[in-house]
């Protein structure tokens, strides 16, 4: 008698698994032959976990609270980096099977990082998931600062990114937040204390995700998520918080081709004189010289650079 039940994985924690099963949530551990599958040929890790929040699983339940799972069905997308913990190249997959990632960040405390932001975009790409921009703490933006960062946002829009401003204080951009939320199988990413747990609150409170103040010796969040868990939303979909991270080393991306995951340059490579121009200070480069002319902007270019170093 076959009584596997498809489930799905809505957090993860050191060799347990919790699985919705749809009538209940049971507490799971991987069996040794799926565990070893799910391994190199000849046996090595090569993954951090091999089951991410967000996989679709198939379970055998022990009794009405535990399981194991028998088997990982077929992932329609996923999010993932290179482990930074590890010294060998190990992918950590932060989420599967998702509609789109949430890339947020902040104003000040701490203060925006787009580096951070065109990583995540690019890891998006690489995963074929849709990304949105979130700019948090909209309230701290002031007037002299405007013209600024308003440049700023106005390039990741016109690529073709959809980007909000919010802030808990604003009722209006919680609206706008909850929207895009609703219906849809979301993943929240940013570094910590961007604002992404009292964001989750502010739309639906009764989530009780813990919350931090910004170091005001660091400037930098503390963590207040410890693991990725997967939540239900009453305005219907989920939403999957994450802990904040502080590296976000690329992964499934070809390191000699990083310059395609950046439209205003995929759309210029044609036109460089050399077919494997890197665009550092080759001639007659056409990126070099949309940079120059402005057409493309510095600090994009700048996390081109910066990407290009790390993975060469």
């Amino acid at each position: 008698m076959n009584n596997k039940i498809e489930g799905r994985v809505i957090s993860a924690r050191t060799s347990f698994y919790d699985v919705d099963i749809g009538a209940s949530v049971l507490r799971c551990q991987l069996r040794g032959v799926v565990k070893k599958k799910l391994r190199s040929e000849i046996g090595k890790q090569i993954y951090s976990d091999p089951i991410s929040v967000g996989d679709k699983v198939l379970v055998t339940p022990i009794d009405n609270e535990e399981g194991s799972i028998e088997d990982l069905l077929p992932r329609d997308n996923k999010l993932s980096r290179r482990d930074p913990n590890r010294h060998r190249e190990i992918e950590q997959i932060i989420v599967s099977n998702v509609d789109q990632a949430i890339i947020v960040g902040s104003i000040h405390s701490p203060d925006l990082n787009c580096r951070f932001i065109d990583r995540f975009l690019i890891l998006a790409a690489a995963g074929n998931i849709n990304a949105v921009i979130c700019i948090n703490k909209a309230d701290l933006l002031n007037e002299y600062e405007q013209s600024k960062f308003y440049k700023t946002f106005q390039v990741y829009e016109d690529l073709g990114y959809q980007l909000i401003l919010t802030s808990i204080h604003y009722q209006e951009t919680i609206d706008q937040f909850r929207s895009i939320l609703k219906g849809k199988l979301s993943v929240i990413v940013g570094t910590s204390g961007v604002g992404k747990s009292s964001l989750l609150n502010a739309i639906q409170p009764n989530l009780g995700l813990r919350t931090h103040e910004v170091s005001s010796k660091t400037k930098k969040g503390r963590h207040t998520t410890t693991l990725v868990e997967l939540f239900d939303l009453e305005i219907g979909g989920k939403v999957a918080d994450t802990p904040g991270v502080r590296e976000v080393g690329l992964w499934g991306v070809n390191p000699d081709h990083i310059d395609h995951y950046f439209p205003e340059m995929e759309s210029r490579i044609s036109a460089c004189k050399f077919s494997d121009c890197s665009h550092l200070r080759e001639p007659n480069c056409a990126i070099i010289e949309a940079v120059k002319q402005g057409e493309i902007a510095a600090f994009r270019y700048e996390s081109y650079l910066a990407l290009l170093g790390e993975n060469n």
